[in-house]
C-alpha cells in the first residue's frame, strides 16, 4: 500500500473503527426498539373483537390417542376475523389435519403444547388473505 508502515497501521485502524461503528449502529437499530416506541398491548375488548370461537372439537391424534379441546382463534383485525368465519370449514380441516399428525407424546413434551399452537397458526396463515392469525387458544383440553 504505502511505503510508510505507520501510515498503513493508522489507516487500517481508522477503517476498522469505522466498520465497528457501522456494525454497532446496524445492530442497535435492528435489535433494540426505537426510543419512545413501546409495544401497545390491546385491551380485552379489542382482543375479543378480533377473536373467533371455533368451539369444541374432538379428533384422533397420530397413534391411538384422542383429543378433545375448545379452540379460539385470535386474528390481527376484524377483517381477518370475518375471513376466518367464512373459512370455518377450511380452518376446522386445518386443525384436524394438524392434530392427526401430532402424537400424544408431542403434546406432553415441555414445549409440545406451544409448538402445536405455532404449527396451527402457520397452517392457518397459509390460507388467509385478509390479515393473519396471531394466536390460537386451546382450553378445556383432554387427551386420552
Amino acid at each position: 500500500m504505502f511505503r510508510n508502515k505507520t501510515l498503513n497501521i493508522v489507516l487500517i485502524l481508522i477503517i476498522a473503527v469505522a466498520l465497528l461503528g457501522i456494525v454497532g449502529i446496524v445492530a442497535y437499530k435492528t435489535f433494540l426498539p426505537a426510543a419512545g416506541q413501546e409495544e401497545v398491548v390491546p385491551s380485552a375488548k379489542e382482543l375479543l373483537d378480533s377473536q373467533y370461537e371455533i368451539g369444541k372439537m374432538t379428533t384422533n391424534l397420530a397413534g391411538d390417542a384422542l383429543i378433545q379441546a375448545t379452540i379460539a382463534i385470535q386474528s390481527d383485525s376484524k377483517a381477518a376475523m370475518k375471513e376466518i368465519e367464512q373459512r370455518k370449514a377450511q380452518i376446522k380441516d386445518i386443525i384436524n389435519s394438524t392434530l392427526h399428525t401430532t402424537t400424544q407424546a408431542d403434546i406432553e413434551k415441555a414445549d409440545g403444547y406451544q409448538k402445536l399452537k405455532v404449527r396451527l397458526v402457520e397452517a392457518m396463515n397459509k390460507v388467509m388473505l385478509e390479515g393473519k392469525v396471531t394466536d390460537v387458544y386451546i382450553s378445556d383440553i383432554v387427551v386420552q
